[in-house]
C-alpha cells in the first residue's frame, strides 16, 4: 500500500488535480488510494453527452451520465434509468417506466464537504423529454441528432407548431416515444451517449464544462490537456451486496499524449488501468500469440476480447472514376484473395485481432448468423483467376493510390507487398486523419484505409454503410455502393419483428454486398485491457465500454 501511495504523491507534482482538491487544507493523502487512475492520450473537447464523439470523451461522460437502458457485457439491452418498457404491436410506440429513486448530482464546489450545496434534483420523466428534445433540436447542433431525424416526426422544429414532439411525459415516472415506423434496433440506440439524461433546463453553453448527471461519479474539475477529476455520487441509487455503489471514492483521468510514457507510468504503478497497445509498445509487451511476455506475466491482469471494430480497405466505385481498375468488381476480388490476413495479424499485430474471413459485420457481434455468411479467405489461385477474368492489363493500368494515416502505414506497406506478388502495383499516400476523412467525404479518392466501430451493437449499424440513401457526404456510404436488391433487404430488416426473418434479411444483404466487393475486410479488432493486480471487478466487452461503478481497489 505505502509503495503505491508514494508513487501517487509523486504524480501530484505534475498533476494539478490533486492540488485542486488540497489547496485549502492539509488532507490525509491516503484518501486518494481509493481513486481510480488512468490516462487518455486524446484531448477532451466536451463533457456534455450531446456532443461527445470520441472514446475518450464517452468514457468520461459515461461515469457521470446514464440512459434509459444500457448494454451489459454480453451486449444485451438491460434496464437503467427505466426499470421496464413495453413496445406496441405496431412496433412504433415505446412506453418506459422510470425508476423513482434516482437523483441528479448535487451542485457543489470542489470541496465535497461543502455545506452550502444546492439540493439534488430528483430524476423525472420531464428530464427525459428535455434531454431527447435538446438533442433532436437543430438549434442544438448535436452530432447525435441523426438518431432521431429519420425515426420521429420532428415537424415541431419547423413551421408546424401544432405537431407535438414525439417524446411525452405521461406522468412523472412514465415516458412514451412514438416512431414514424417500426425500427427494431431502437432500444439499442437509446443506450448511446447522445441519449444520456440531463436535468431539465440546463444551459448548453455552460454544461460542456460543468456537467450534471445521475451516474455513479460526479464532476469535480477539468483542466484542458491536464486531466479530469470525478468524485463519487453520494446518492447513487444502485446497491451491490447491501453496499451503495460506487466502491471507489473517485476517478482521476490524466491526459498524457505520449502512449509509451503513459505505459511506463502504468508499469510503475501510477495508473490502475491501461487500454490499448500501439506499435511503440506491442513488441515490448506482447508475444506473437497475443499474450504477455514472460517479463510481465503475473504483474498485471490482461483481458483480450473481441471489439466491434472492422478494419478495411475501401473503394469508391462511383461512376465518376470511370474505367479505373478499382471500378472492376473482379479486380477488387483479386486484390481481396491476394492478401494473407492471418500473417498480417501474426507478424504486424502480435496476434491482436481476428483475421477477416466473413463480411463487414465483425466477429464480436452477438447473435449474428456468421454461419450464413460466405467466407472470404486468402487464396493466390483465386486472386490470379479473378485478375485474368477482370481483363485489366497490369502493364498499362493507371496507378492505384492507397490513402492512409501514419498510424496504419506499416499495415498498408504489408498490403502493398502482398499485391506485388500478383503483379499489382500500388502507391501509398499518407495524410493526417482529419484530411483523409475530408478526402473520403468529398469523393476525391477511390482507395482508402478505413474502420467502422458500432454506435450500437446491431448488424444494421454496420450494413447501413452500404445503403444508397447514405451516400457521402450526407451519410457513411463512402464507397458510393448501390444495389437495389441490397437496399430492399435492408429496409425489410428494419421493420421485421420476427428475429429469425430479420437475421435472414441481414445476412442475405451482407452476402449480396460482399459479392460486389466495395471493400476488403482486413481484420476484426480486439480490445486489450490491462489492470493492476489490486483492481477487482473491471470487465471487458465487445464495445470496449468502461464501467467503473462496481470496480474495487484492494489493499496491496
Amino acid at each position: 500500500m505505502i509503495k503505491h501511495i508514494s508513487i501517487t504523491l509523486k504524480t501530484a507534482l505534475f498533476f494539478p488535480i490533486l492540488i485542486w482538491i488540497n489547496s485549502c487544507q492539509n488532507v490525509d493523502k491516503l484518501k486518494f488510494s481509493n481513486y481510480f487512475f488512468y490516462n487518455e492520450d486524446q484531448n477532451l473537447t466536451t463533457l456534455d453527452p450531446a456532443f461527445t464523439r470520441t472514446q475518450s470523451e464517452i468514457w468520461v461522460a459515461s461515469q457521470m451520465f446514464e440512459g434509459l437502458v444500457e448494454f451489459n457485457d454480453q451486449l444485451e439491452s438491460v434496464p437503467c434509468l427505466a426499470k421496464s418498457w413495453e413496445v406496441s404491436d405496431s412496433g412504433k410506440v415505446y412506453t418506459f417506466h422510470l425508476r423513482t429513486d434516482v437523483f441528479f448530482h448535487p451542485l457543489t464546489e470542489i470541496n465535497p464537504n461543502e455545506k452550502n450545496q444546492t439540493p439534488s434534483k430528483k430524476f423525472k420523466a420531464e428530464d427525459v423529454v428535455f434531454s431527447f428534445r435538446r438533442v433532436a433540436d437543430p438549434k442544438t447542433a448535436s452530432p447525435g441528432a441523426w438518431i432521431f431525424n429519420d425515426k420521429m416526426d420532428l415537424r415541431c422544429f419547423t413551421s408546424n407548431d401544432s405537431v407535438p414532439f414525439p417524446v411525452i411525459a405521461l406522468n412523472d415516472s412514465t415516458v412514451q416515444i412514438t416512431l414514424l415506423k417500426a425500427f427494431k434496433p431502437f432500444i439499442g440506440i437509446l443506450s448511446m451517449n447522445y441519449c444520456y439524461i440531463v436535468p431539465k433546463g440546463i444551459n448548453t453553453a455552460e454544461f460542456r464544462t460543468h456537467p450534471v448527471g445521475t451516474g455513479p461519479f460526479m464532476f469535480r474539475k477539468w483542466e484542458d490537456e491536464v486531466g479530469v477529476l470525478l468524485g463519487r455520487h453520494p446518492q447513487y441509487y444502485r446497491f451491490e451486496n447491501g453496499q451503495r455503489l460506487p466502491y471507489l471514492d473517485g476517478v482521476m483521468v490524466d491526459n498524457i499524449k505520449n502512449k509509451q510514457t503513459a505505459f511506463m507510468k502504468f508499469v510503475h504503478g501510477e495508473y490502475d488501468f491501461f487500454n490499448g497497445i500501439d506499435a511503440t509498445i506491442k513488441d515490448e509487451l506482447i508475444n506473437r500469440n497475443g499474450n504477455l511476455k514472460e517479463a510481465y506475466k503475473g504483474k498485471f491482469n490482461l483481458i483480450k476480447s473481441p471489439f466491434m471494430n472492422t478494419e478495411y480497405i475501401g473503394f469508391n466505385i462511383d461512376p465518376k472514376f470511370g474505367n479505373h481498375p478499382l471500378s472492376n468488381a473482379d479486380f477488387r476480388r483479386a486484390i481481396n484473395f491476394a492478401i494473407d490476413k492471418k500473417n498480417l495479424i501474426l507478424y504486424l499485430r502480435n496476434g491482436i485481432g481476428i483475421p477477416a474471413q466473413y463480411g463487414f459485420v465483425p466477429a464480436g457481434m452477438p447473435g449474428y448468423a456468421f454461419d450464413k455468411i460466405n467466407k472470404q479467405t486468402y487464396n493466390i489461385d483465386s486472386a490470379l483467376f479473378y485478375l485474368k477474368r477482370s481483363g485489366v492489363n497490369l502493364a498499362e493500368m493507371p496507378e492505384i493510390v492507397l490513402n492512409t494515416t501514419q498510424d496504419y502505414l506499416e499495415l498498408m506497406i504489408y498490403v502493398q507487398k502482398e499485391l506485388q506478388k500478383v503483379g499489382v502495383k500500388m502507391r501509398i499516400d499518407v495524410h493526417p486523419s482529419s484530411f483523409l476523412r475530408q478526402l473520403k467525404k468529398d469523393q476525391k479518392i477511390n482507395c482508402f484505409r478505413g474502420s467502422w466501430t458500432a454506435d450500437y451493437p446491431d448488424a444494421e449499424n454496420y450494413l447501413i454503410c452500404f445503403e444508397t440513401r447514405n451516400f457521402s457526404p450526407d451519410g457513411p456510404n463512402y464507397f458510393h455502393y448501390t444495389n437495389p436488391a441490397y437496399d430492399q433487404l435492408m429496409q425489410k430488416s428494419m421493420t421485421e419483428p420476427d428475429a429469425a426473418k430479420r437475421m435472414s434479411y441481414l445476412t442475405q444483404a451482407e452476402n449480396t454486398m460482399m459479392r460486389d466487393m466495395p471493400c476488403i475486410i482486413l481484420y476484426y479488432d480486439e480490445s486489450i485491457r490491462m489492470s493492476q493486480k489490486w483492481v477487482e471487478g473491471l470487465t471487458s466487452n465487445p464495445n470496449n465500454f468502461l464501467r467503473l461503478r462496481s470496480v474495487k481497489k484492494l489493499k496491496h
